[in-house]
């Protein structure tokens, strides 16, 4: 993929993103981000705003037929096989995310203040399984769509850095945490599906 369709794609996912981030995602020079979003811009396909380059209406209806072409060379059965395999993970991950965020004292739902640290690695020590059997998901599914395989290196990414001791990168929202991967590749497998989060958080499915 040029540059050009790399940014289309991802921001089709992402919803938007300023050159530093989206460098950091998709491990590429934050000067090549740079120049291919001002491209972008010029052509008319992305817009600034205040937290970064946005697809426009033009540039989203080439997201939408880049995306209908990959859907339409691929088997059905297999990626939604393996979509029903990440079901029950996005489920777990969601539960662990509840639990960093929040805990029982007293029978009452609290804010988790993070000053007991056994509680906190209990939590933590439940995301290394997920992260294993969600990189098989993403391993199947990157043998016929080769772009999923930067997730893998996304969440690696991620989970090095949140075990490190850097616990931002587990949920925090201004960079590419655990959870903002995340968010975004059960984006991706639902746009891959054919589906809409609409359709799965009716479902019960939702992030």
């Amino acid at each position: 993929m040029t540059t050009e369709e790399t940014l289309i794609s991802f921001l089709r996912v992402k919803g938007f993103g300023k050159a530093e981030a989206l460098a950091e995602a998709l491990d590429l020079p934050t000067e090549t981000i740079a120049a291919g979003l001002a491209e972008l811009l010029a052509k008319g396909l992305a817009e600034p705003t205040r937290v970064g380059a946005r697809l426009t209406a033009s540039g989203r209806a080439l997201a939408v037929e880049a995306s209908g072409r990959e859907r339409a060379g691929l088997d059905p059965h297999r990626v939604e096989a393996e979509y029903e395999k990440f079901t029950p993970l996005n489920a777990a991950f969601k539960a662990t995310v509840t639990d960093w965020q929040m805990r029982q004292v007293d029978g009452k739902a609290v804010r988790n203040d993070h000053k007991d640290e056994v509680y906190d690695a209990a939590v933590l020590a439940r995301l290394p399984p997920i992260d294993a059997a969600t990189t098989l998901v993403i391993d199947e599914i990157a043998a016929v769509v080769p772009r999923f395989a930067s997730y893998k290196r996304r969440l690696a990414n991620a989970l090095a850095k949140t075990q490190a001791g850097d616990h931002r990168y587990l949920t925090a929202p201004d960079r590419d945490s655990y959870h903002t991967v995340w968010f975004e590749l059960h984006q991706d497998l639902i746009g891959l599906i054919g589906t809409t989060r609409e359709k799965e958080a009716a479902a019960g499915r939702a992030l």
